[in-house]
């Protein structure tokens, strides 16, 4: 898939060398980076693709670390999907859930109250799924960024990823930049990787919950949205302190994470609204969870 082992970049997001060591055991030709701090999913992409463009490369290809190649020819295929499209910056093949036949879905659309409102009635209440990754190749509304090809030229113009966001939601804000500039996103359904997403880790105390609802704050604010900042702002408190009741109603052990959560959501969310300055109160990665 790449003639060149040095066109392969791996960053060593601040693991203090442990991913050093490993590249020079399993992969000693590739080009290793490295960050003295974690600079979390935005950071760490950030570091390889500002290699990559100051590097003169044409395009670059983000994929998470949890996943594994299914389709070896699925670059090149994507590569033709390119001159189909010239005005598009991010092209994303069809990707695999945990296993081959498991379709994830990477077709997404812009996060606001009222779309999050619909999804959590057709996908949390009645169990449905998202299906919008399909055959159909075409433009869309923002791309998930677990694999993702990037035209370099449109990175020059749109920027990298907003590493204040650490992850989450950073790609439908760097798609949202890159549409302002007249940049599209394309779905491609060519068979690619198989993505080893962990199934824990996403409770609704934990800190990638969080990220994702302070950030989806954040976006909207960022790009002039008040009132859906504010709407969505309250709701995720409010759901938040439903649930932190119905644990300590429950006597559940981990009523105290919830707490937590609701105490750092509610912190997030007033000082995103105040205009606060950016500090360790916003969380990962400039400050704690």
């Amino acid at each position: 898939m790449v003639e060149d082992p040095r066109d392969v970049i791996l960053v060593d997001n601040g693991s203090g060398g442990e991913m050093i060591s490993w590249a020079a055991e399993h992969a000693p030709r590739v080009t290793v980076l490295t960050r003295a701090e974690n600079g979390f999913f935005c950071g760490g992409y950030n570091t390889g693709m500002q290699h990559a463009i100051d590097g003169g490369y044409e395009f670059v290809l983000i994929v998470n670390a949890d996943t594994e190649v299914c389709a070896k020819d699925f670059l090149q295929r994507m590569l033709e999907a390119v001159e189909r499209f010239p005005h598009a910056a991010f092209f994303g093949p069809k990707v695999f859930l945990r296993e081959i036949g498991d379709v994830q879905n990477t077709v997404l659309t812009f996060p606001g109250f009222w779309r999050n409102v619909r999804a959590f009635v057709q996908y949390k209440l009645l169990g449905g799924r998202p299906t919008a990754s399909n055959d159909c190749e075409r433009e869309i509304e923002f791309l998930n960024s677990v694999c993702v090809l990037c035209r370099v030229e449109a990175l020059r113009e749109i920027g990298l990823f907003d590493e204040d966001m650490g992850g989450y939601v950073e790609d439908a804000d760097w798609s949202w930049r890159a549409r302002q500039l007249g940049w599209s996103s394309v779905y491609t359904p060519v068979e690619s990787i198989l993505h080893q997403q962990p199934e824990r880790g996403y409770e609704h105390h934990s800190q990638k919950s969080f990220m994702l609802r302070r950030n989806q704050i954040y976006w909207q604010w960022k790009r002039g949205r008040t009132t859906e900042a504010r709407l969505y702002g309250w709701s995720a408190r409010l759901l938040s302190w439903l649930r932190l009741t119905l644990a300590k109603c429950r006597g559940a052990d981990d009523s105290g994470r919830y707490a937590h959560f609701h105490r750092r959501l509610s912190e997030v969310d007033r000082g995103i609204r105040s205009g606060r300055a950016m500090g360790n109160w916003f969380g990962p990665p400039a400050g704690k969870f």
